[in-house]
């Protein structure tokens, strides 16, 4: 038998990241998603340094609302006390 997702206990790990403050997340995760961005454009893509800083800047926002985003979302869910909320 399978155990349903929401039954499975969540690391804590996980559970240390939810109870941080949106503000510590976006901190936590937008200097990483940065700099990863920016190593991706410069080594494989090859962009020009000024470019690839730019691009690793956008899209290391963009990154980070996503992943500090889905953290929130996911959390709300699951203390609404389902997988699939009513009206879903």
């Amino acid at each position: 038998m399978s155990s349903h997702p929401s039954e499975r206990p969540r690391p804590a790990w996980l559970t240390r990241w939810e109870d941080l403050h949106i503000v510590i997340q976006v901190l936590l995760v937008s200097p990483v998603s940065v700099a990863l961005l920016f190593v991706v454009h410069i080594g494989l893509m090859n962009q020009p340094l000024w470019r690839g800083l730019s691009y690793g800047i956008f899209w290391g926002a963009l990154v980070t609302a996503a992943v500090v985003g889905a953290s929130r979302s996911e959390r709300a869910r699951r203390d609404q006390g389902g997988v699939n909320p009513p009206g879903r």
